[in-house]
């Protein structure tokens, strides 16, 4: 067995039944051309009698059968005297397969087709219980009609259709692969093995329209993406996960978009897999810590020492880009509450804003920007409020009111005793060398500031004239305020925005005014006006994967993604 044979076996011995496996031979079917009528998924809480996966498709001599795949993995993956007898075991399976029927009217001739079960595991049978199998297979299906799958017929199927065409067979992507396993729980490891191999694999598909090619790329990508989540969990370590899904997440449907396939239903079929994987790995990432994290103070780390000043806040508002994005997009896509398990309503039900309240209440450091791009984690949370069309007054007094206070009072502690504005270039070992010396670093810049104004236009937007009168003259004068805006005219925005950190593509609005009164600020941010903005990923219904974007590449917000609200009723006038 050659060196990838080998990688692809030790993965699908460790696969369970309920999660891995359940998802990833469905795939593998259908890349071998079969049709799949139901999947275990889909059945869950009622009765399957033995037929996990129901599918049509040619056998080996290319007859048209009913295939009723049973599939065992995990603990049952292998065949024993202990799980032959016992209920719902083995024996009891393929007995449920064969004498329970099927029957769907929608697939032409389906009803008369043959019947092939095959018992599928990701293990082996043992010598002791074989005798008694065997025996029992014969009996039972005296004329054929059944087949095993083990973790050797397993291994060929997934090296031949999965892995044969693309992401193995060239040693630069075997490399890739090997290196990103060996080193994804490693300390400092920046994860560029698996953005090469993720690039590679777009590099090999170019401009593919459909077919067994497209359809083995994506394949390629759930199973990468899946290998990926496996061993974060079994490393106890969701971030390496957290990074790897959300970049391979992204750069996908930025390939989409430069291929101009955001209207092919088949492309986005097969993307709303990558985005469920996505989705699977951030639930287990929030089921894991969102108990700490609403705990007061809990994003804090004693064990930190004094890198907390800095290492506090900044893991606060990573923490907070990603829920928020979470909830946005359970909010934005409920089709989703149907396919993924909602094992805690704490997180996703009813309470989900009083969750959030709650974290950014409890953890000082959700509401202590140090460097300008936390401006992402702030505008992602008040916005997340603003769009929510059962805003109580409760939630409205509370983000605009007693979040930006908190905001504004720690910026002018930090300015008066520490001698300092958030970091313009974003640069965290500048900030952390600045607050271990305490000696400005020759690099550290913030004599301007993109995250200031962007404050102040959220104090507009609630009228709050008392905070725009008690913080005005502390900034006022001592730092050039400035807007980013994108730049439409030569660059293609959207597409970029899931692709790279944006340097050339902002023009920077300078020197903006804070005047004597509110009602004359706002009056000038209203006048700038709201350029429209046509998104293609929002017309094909993934509209927060632009959030995902701006938190995973740190670009700030456009501007119009807030100024948009001084246009609404109720809210801001």
């Amino acid at each position: 067995m050659g060196s990838s044979n080998i990688i692809v076996r030790e993965y699908l011995e460790s696969l369970k039944e309920d999660t891995e496996l359940d998802y990833l031979f469905p795939i593998m079917l259908n890349i071998m051309g079969f049709r799949i009528i139901t999947t275990a998924k889909e059945a869950k809480g009622q009765s399957q009698y033995g037929k996990d996966i129901i599918a049509v498709g040619n056998d080996e001599n290319g007859v048209m059968h009913r295939f009723y795949f049973e599939l065992k993995g995990h603990d049952a993956k292998d065949i024993t005297d202990s799980n032959y007898f016992v209920k719902d075991g083995v024996r009891e399976s393929i007995i449920e397969a064969k004498d329970t029927a099927f029957n769907d009217a929608s697939v032409p001739n389906f009803n008369s087709l043959p019947i092939k079960i095959v018992f599928v595991h990701n293990g082996t049978i043992k010598t002791n219980i074989r005798p008694t199998f065997d025996g029992f297979i014969n009996t039972t299906f005296p004329n054929g009609g059944f087949e095993r799958w083990d973790i050797y017929k397993l291994t060929d199927l997934f090296s031949q259709y999965l892995f044969s065409e693309y992401l193995l067979t060239d040693e630069e992507s075997l490399r890739l692969f090997k290196k990103t396993l060996v080193l994804l729980d490693a300390p400092n490891n920046d994860f560029s093995d698996f953005q090469s191999l993720v690039d590679l694999q777009i590099e090999k598909i170019q401009a593919v329209k459909g077919g067994r090619a497209l359809k083995k790329f994506f394949a390629t990508l759930n199973l990468l993406s899946m290998v990926i989540l496996h061993y974060s969990k079994e490393n106890n370590n969701l971030f390496p996960a957290r990074e790897c899904l959300t970049y391979l997440l992204l750069k996908v449907w930025a390939w989409v978009l430069k291929n101009n396939l955001e209207e092919k239903k088949p492309i986005l079929s097969e993307y709303r897999k990558l985005v469920s994987i996505h989705f699977e790995m951030l639930e287990a990432y929030f089921e894991k810590t969102i108990d700490v994290a609403k705990t007061e103070d809990g994003l804090y780390s004693e064990r930190g020492g004094p890198f907390e000043e800095v290492g506090y806040p900044i893991r606060c508002f990573d923490y907070l880009n990603y829920l928020v994005y979470y909830l946005h997009a359970r909010k934005q896509w409920p089709k989703f509450s149907n396919e993924l398990p909602i094992t805690k309503d704490r997180i996703l039900g009813k309470f989900h804003k009083a969750l959030l309240m709650k974290i950014l209440d409890n953890n000082d450091g959700c509401a202590r920007p140090l460097l300008d791009n936390h401006s992402i984690a702030i505008l992602n949370s008040i916005l997340y409020f603003l769009k929510d069309k059962n805003l109580t007054q409760a939630e409205l007094n509370f983000i605009g009111g007693d979040y930006l206070v908190r905001i504004f009072n720690n910026l002018m502690i930090i300015k008066t005793i520490r001698g300092r504005f958030p970091e313009l270039h974003n640069n965290a070992t500048t900030l952390t060398e600045y607050v271990s010396t305490k000696t400005r670093p020759y690099n550290y810049e913030d004599r301007s500031s993109l995250l200031i104004p962007i404050l102040f236009e959220l104090v507009a937007l609630f009228n709050a004239e008392s905070i725009y009168k008690d913080f005005k003259d502390g900034i006022k004068g001592k730092v050039n305020l400035q807007t980013a805006c994108p730049n439409f005219q030569e660059f293609d925005i959207e597409q970029l925005l899931f692709e790279k950190h944006f340097n050339e593509e902002y023009y920077i609005e300078h020197d903006i005014e804070l005047t004597d009164e509110l009602s004359d600020f706002k009056k000038a941010v209203e006048e700038k006006g709201i350029e429209a903005i046509d998104y293609r990923t929002d017309k094909a219904g993934f509209s927060f994967l632009r959030i995902l974007a701006h938190v995973y590449y740190e670009n700030e917000f456009f501007p119009h993604e807030w100024r948009v609200l001084f246009s609404k009723n109720g809210l801001v006038k």
